[in-house]
């Protein structure tokens, strides 16, 4: 009998040696601090226990929201931002995030060269187009402010001359449809000001790649399509 309780009592010991040695160990482990996320992805970052944080971005590429000790950050433009989140002792800890361009912008700026029909007396074919500027702004609004992220910013614009084109509209991106909110901004030149109409923004198609097929509808003029190749 005296035996067995020995080895009990090491047992227990051996299990409490253990268990400490984990603790120890996922205490010391290093926390992540660098992350690479596309846009619309999200992370989970738990801070160390403080009364209250104070957190400081360096650029509108993400976003977060603090819950307790979570941060949730948020990717919503293409860039480099650094995070610091400072605890009431005066820790400061500084996360690094690259942000690169999802699915939808993929096959939006880089797998696809976009058409552009009625916006001019021809239909522009951007790949064809020099000095055509081609953008996808997920997050972003018509001026450019950052918005919810079922906003999205489409914009063309000739880099010389300044002659513009932009809408955003609000909604489900990932399937035909209307979507809310539309609005577009369109310039001749850099000397010119912005002009702003409100419009029906219309998915005809779209694929799992993101690539869409838009209708800009107007009461006063032709419709506008925007085309994203291939279907």
């Amino acid at each position: 009998m005296e035996t067995k309780k020995y080895i009990h009592y090491i047992v227990a010991f051996l299990v409490t040696i253990a268990l400490l040695c984990g603790c120890t160990e996922e205490k010391n482990k290093p926390q992540q601090t660098e992350f690479n996320l596309r846009v619309d992805e999200t992370v989970d970052i738990y801070l160390a226990k403080s009364t209250s944080y104070t957190i400081t971005i360096n650029n509108p590429a993400v976003a977060y929201e603090l819950s307790g000790n979570r941060l949730t950050v948020t990717a919503i433009k293409e860039g480099k931002a650094t995070l610091s989140a400072i605890l009431d002792s005066g820790e400061t800890t500084v996360y690094s995030f690259t942000v690169t361009p999802n699915k939808s912008q993929l096959g939006f700026n880089i797998d696809t060269t976009p058409r552009i029909e009625s916006w001019a007396e021809t239909t522009i074919k951007t790949e064809e187009t020099p000095g055509l500027q081609v953008s996808c702004e997920p997050g972003i609004d018509i001026m450019g402010e950052t918005a919810d992220n079922s906003t999205r910013s489409y914009g063309f614009v000739y880099v010389e001359t300044g002659k513009l084109l932009r809408f955003t509209a609000q909604g489900d991106f990932s399937q035909k449809g209307t979507l809310s909110d539309g609005i577009m901004a369109t310039r001749e030149n850099s000397n010119d000001p912005v002009q702003y109409e409100s419009c029906t923004v219309t998915i005809e198609k779209v694929n799992s790649e993101g690539k869409i097929w838009f209708t800009l509808q107007f009461t006063d003029r032709s419709d506008i399509r925007i085309v994203t190749e291939v279907f």
